[in-house]
């Protein structure tokens, strides 16, 4: 078992969503995170959505925000029939406070296993990895590239200029490939 945390709403949790079996968005209540994971197109990706510190003054915001959350998600398509994301609290400080989270992976796990898409999914994951590779090798390729580096600063000057279109700059340089 692994767990990936990352730091916050925007792009890291859109990379780690399409490595890991089970995507965990993990909320504050009244933090306004509710709109950067709605912005962002965080909820679409979740697997899971919990709301944290659902204990002691903090319970009634944590159902509120339970509440908002699960009309979101009604808006959102989810994307297998097998699975529905569900809005889930927790606590890590009152005695089982996490158990909850901890059964809706183990259901999702069973549940994809049963289906077979688990293995669509890492399927699918792998073929957007070998992807992710080609593109970040090309670009340092490109990078690398003694002819585009000193095409660069004259064809930038170009389109600056509008002499060039940027789809032409883009196609000059990459035809130096």
């Amino acid at each position: 078992m692994i767990l990936v945390e990352t730091v916050g709403v925007g792009q890291s949790e859109i990379s780690v969503a399409s490595m890991v079996d089970f995507f965990l968005v993990l909320m504050i209540a009244g933090a306004g995170d509710e709109l950067q994971g709605i912005k962002k197109g965080v909820l679409e990706l979740a697997d899971g959505i919990a709301i944290n510190k659902a204990d002691g003054d903090n319970l009634s915001a944590v159902e509120k925000a339970k509440g908002d959350y699960e009309l979101a998600m009604h808006l959102i398509s989810p994307e297998t029939p097998t699975w529905s994301t569900p809005v889930l609290t927790c606590s890590s400080v009152i005695e089982d406070g996490t158990k909850d989270v901890w059964e809706t992976v183990l259901d999702h796990h069973e549940k994809f296993l049963g289906s077979g898409e688990f293995l669509q999914r890492r399927k699918k994951q792998s073929l957007e990895w070998m992807w992710t590779l080609v593109e970040d090798g090309l670009k340092q390729r490109f990078k690398n590239n003694k002819k585009i580096n000193e095409e660069i600063p004259v064809i930038s000057r170009q389109v600056e200029n509008e002499k060039v279109s940027p789809t032409a700059a883009a196609q000059m340089l990459l035809s130096y490939l």
